[in-house]
């Protein structure tokens, strides 16, 4: 479906795609894992914090990550909070995320399931000589990144960029996020195009210039987590140029000039 209204200022030309991750190229119930996930990852610190402690200090620094003002890396940033008030340095308490996420992570993959359909639309876009982005919010390290594309078996796929804590300096629904991916593929954003299932922190890219793809295919699972952040922001946000399943991407593609690099 397009947003005909928006449609007519569209600039058409087309050098990039940048996909969200989560609940648009693999599907999960969010409040099914950040549960799961929350409970396991506490074992890691439980000489340290009581759960619920841990549970408050977790979303806080999730939420001051949102916050990164650009000067340290979001990975930086989220454990520089983690760690106020905890007797042991940041570095300490970083490795132990780190072994967490190389020895325990692999257990959520039962909760996810690939979007059918995506790894061909993907090699197509590839093929078809486009830049790739994996625009996920980049609040997990690059190999959590490589292992979720895993699920999505999309990891054999040589993509331009994987945002991830390590890389960025900014989260959605920063508007600096998404220039910052504009500046390390080296495009202007009005030749870019955001695919993500999120009205709020995926669909805010077109504010900076970007057309944008609202994909519905995750419309019946639960992400509570990103409409309470949209609940309450105050910025007005646009609608999307282009809305539907993922499946008819490559139709809506069709009304752009498609300049290979």
């Amino acid at each position: 479906m397009i947003n005909n209204k928006k449609r007519k200022g569209l600039n058409l030309e087309l050098r990039a795609v940048l996909f969200d991750l989560d609940n648009t190229l693999i599907l999960f119930e969010e409040d099914k894992f950040f549960t799961a996930y929350t409970k396991k990852l506490y074992l890691s610190f439980r000489d340290l914090l009581t759960p619920q402690k841990f549970a408050e200090r977790l979303m806080y620094a999730t939420l001051m990550m949102t916050k990164n003002d650009g000067k340290t890396t979001n990975a930086e940033f989220f454990v520089r909070h983690f760690a106020d008030g905890i007797p042991i340095s940041s570095d300490q308490l970083w490795l132990r995320f780190e072994k967490f996420y190389a020895t325990e992570f692999e257990q959520f993959h039962s909760l996810m399931a690939p979007l059918a359909g995506a790894r061909e639309i993907v090699i197509n876009l590839k093929k078809r000589g486009l830049k790739l982005v994996i625009a996920t919010n980049p609040m997990f390290p690059i190999n959590v990144q490589l292992i979720r594309l895993r699920w999505a078996n999309l990891d054999d796929i040589c993509f331009d960029l994987i945002t991830s804590a390590d890389n960025s300096n900014y989260c959605k629904p920063n508007l600096h996020y998404y220039h910052e991916i504009c500046q390390k593929i080296k495009l202007p954003p009005e030749q870019c195009l955001m695919v993500g299932n999120d009205a709020f922190n995926d669909m805010i890219a077109a504010k900076t210039g970007m057309k944008t793809y609202l994909a519905t295919d995750s419309d019946h699972l639960s992400i509570e987590l990103s409409r309470a952040l949209a609940k309450h922001s105050k910025v007005e946000m646009p609608a999307p140029d282009f809305k539907g399943p993922l499946s008819e991407l490559c139709h809506t593609l069709e009304k752009f000039k498609l300049i290979p690099e």
